[in-house]
Parts: structure tokens; sequence; C-alpha cells
């Protein structure tokens, strides 16, 4: 006896498509989880780190002006604002 055909091409559609919406909403929640856990995980920048977590780095104080230069620069403009409050500038 010869094979049945059947049409089941759209069942394929319908599942394929209920898969699909299935992976957006799981998606969509792994978004939401990892920004929930963004928010509440603590920020630790190397300014932050003792000169002995620096060291186990193989980094020194001095030199996180030379890696990371925006801090230098925050530095010389809170140095800058602190004179020109006094009157020095």
């Amino acid at each position: 006896m010869p094979p049945q055909q059947t049409n089941i091409s759209s069942e394929i559609e319908r599942d394929a498509a209920g898969r699909s919406l299935d992976l957006s909403i799981v998606l969509s929640l792994l978004r939401r989880y990892r920004l929930a856990f963004q928010e509440r995980r603590p920020r630790i920048t190397l300014q932050d780190l003792s000169d002995r977590e620096l060291m186990d780095i193989g980094l020194t104080r001095g030199e996180l002006d030379r890696i990371a230069p925006e801090r230098a620069i925050e530095r010389l403009r809170d140095n800058v604002r602190a004179l020109w409050g006094r009157g020095g500038l």
C-alpha cells in the first residue's frame, strides 16, 4: 500500500510560529532578567580596588591614570574647580 499524502506543511508552519512566539517570550524574559541583574550588581572600578588588589593584577595606583585617562581628566577638573572656588583663577 503506498504511503498516504498528507498536508502537514500547515501544521509545521503553525508549530514553527508557536515556537517563534515562545522563543520571543523567553528572550524577552531573559533581557529583563539581565537588566534587573545589572541594576542590582555593584559597580566596581579600578579606583575602588585596594593597593594590594591592584598589585595582584600588576598595577599601581599611579598607572591607573595612564590606562583610564577619564579619571585623570576628572581629577584635573576637580582641582580647577577647587582653585576657582578659592579665587585662585
